[in-house]
């Protein structure tokens, strides 16, 4: 009799684990998805960035040219 009620709850318990590691896999999933989401953010950032810095460059190189040209011809 202790033998049968031991096994039905250890299958009992690997019942529950099981439904435990099923919940813990989904969370695991939406966690990944959410990183997902949030690296392709992260990439459109930097290349955002990596824009403003070029035209940030090229203005920095161009306008004193420009000036210097306007400032010539006055």
């Amino acid at each position: 009799m202790a033998d049968t009620s031991h096994r039905e709850e250890v299958i009992r318990l690997l019942t529950k684990l099981d439904e435990r590691q099923l919940t813990i896999f989904k969370h695991l999933k939406r966690i990944d998805v959410h990183l997902d989401n949030l690296n392709g953010q992260v990439s459109r950032h930097e290349k955002t960035l990596i824009q403003i810095k070029t035209w940030g460059v090229m203005s920095l190189i161009t306008l004193p040219i420009i000036i210097n040209i306007i400032m010539e011809f006055v």
